[in-house]
């Protein structure tokens, strides 16, 4: 009946994955639905190849608060290793090499930065003194329309400015559950790898043709001036070895990321199988990229660094106000834990559009989210 139970529970987890239009693709979802409770863990990969996580690194890492909600672990691993290489997915040609006085600098201010995200929230009452209520600064001049968004928000049956204040901060970071964060480093493992048996005892399960077949190959491979370097090559196969290394050592079952690392993902899916156990519980899942008004991938590479995490406030205030609508109400949904009822209200309430509810909500919540000072330690990594 607990089995039963959890089932439940994981389905109930997926589809609200799905109607926010966060799943991209998934690799054995029977897993997935089947895992036990001590088998609830994934992880996340970030390499080191900039000085900053940008936008879409933070959408990544909201994803994998949803995981700690629903009490999974997740594994954030830092590819101190494998940023030496580059990640040639989505790239049509050669990654220039980074010094290795760069890498360590990026490895650092990346850690940093993670350890602001994930090692600590903050509450409303250690932020001081606060001058208004959630969203009064956009709609002090509308008190009928902000009562009904606090009602839709359920801030109205807080007690005091703190206790609105701590409710509509946790539509960006969850309470505290059994979940929690686990920061490796890839570094760990392949420093001490030697060539031979790597060849030898993993290289070797994943033939040439299985890498052939990856979109990302074939583009690099049919393009005459990129090409496609051997290590660049390989890189899919380190990543699978990070795989491999987790689920053996760590236990983790499953591995997220953004849909440009499918090959990546399900190849370490197929190397833990050929390794492993035929019977194993892995599972895969990659999200939508974040993409801007015209379909255009929002990245550190693609935005000359103006959504960068580190980038000058004003930049990135200005991408949330200004906002078009539809992208807006899709950002809601994936970037808030409000409930699809919430947002169907406040959807419906956004009438005019002029209104611009959800850029609000948003814009409210990431400033509190990357620029306000952090002040409270919680136990999310061990």
């Amino acid at each position: 009946m607990k089995i039963k139970t959890n089932k439940l529970e994981l389905e109930k987890f997926f589809k609200d994955l799905e109607w926010r239009g966060i799943i991209s693709a998934h690799a054995n979802l029977d897993n997935f639905l089947k895992l036990e409770n001590e088998e609830k863990i994934v992880y996340l990969g970030i390499d080191a190849t900039a000085e900053s996580l940008h936008i879409g690194h933070l959408f990544l890492i909201i994803q994998c608060f949803r995981f700690i909600k629903e009490n999974f672990k997740v594994l954030l691993v830092i590819g101190g290793a494998t940023s030496k290489i580059g990640d040639p997915s989505d790239k049509l040609k050669e990654r220039p090499q980074l010094k290795y006085g760069e890498l360590i600098k990026f490895e650092v201010n990346i850690e940093q930065q993670l350890k602001h995200f994930v090692l600590f929230i903050y509450t409303a009452r250690e932020l001081g003194e606060l001058s208004s209520l959630p969203l009064e600064q956009f709609y002090s001049d509308n008190s009928k329309l902000l009562n009904k968004i606090h009602q839709i928000l359920e801030l109205d049956k807080e007690e005091d400015e703190f206790d609105k204040w701590n409710k509509f901060l946790s539509f960006i970071l969850p309470p505290k559950s059994k979940g929690k964060f686990v920061k490796l480093n890839n570094q760990e493992w392949l420093k001490n790898e030697k060539l031979i048996d790597f060849i030898d005892q993993t290289a070797k399960h994943i033939s040439v043709n299985y890498l052939l077949a990856k979109e990302t190959i074939k583009q690099r491979i049919g393009n005459e001036d990129a090409g496609l370097s051997l290590s660049a090559f390989l890189y899919s196969t380190l990543q699978a070895f990070d795989f491999l290394t987790l689920h053996k050592y760590y236990q983790c079952q499953g591995q997220i990321g953004g849909s440009d690392q499918w090959g990546n993902i399900t190849t370490g899916l197929e190397l833990i199988r050929k390794v492993g156990s035929p019977n194993n519980k892995t599972f895969a899942f990659t999200f939508n990229l974040m993409t801007d008004k015209e379909g255009k991938k929002l990245s550190k590479s693609e935005n000359n660094g103006a959504l960068r995490l580190d980038s000058d406030k004003k930049e990135f205030f200005d991408f949330f106000r200004n906002m078009p609508d539809g992208q807006a109400e899709i950002f809601l949904k994936q970037f808030t834990f409000l409930s699809e009822e919430q947002v169907n209200e406040l959807l419906k309430l956004n009438n005019p559009k002029k209104l611009r509810i959800p850029q609000r909500i948003l814009l409210e919540l990431v400033w509190f989210l990357n620029f306000k000072e952090v002040l409270k330690k919680e136990n999310y990594v061990n």
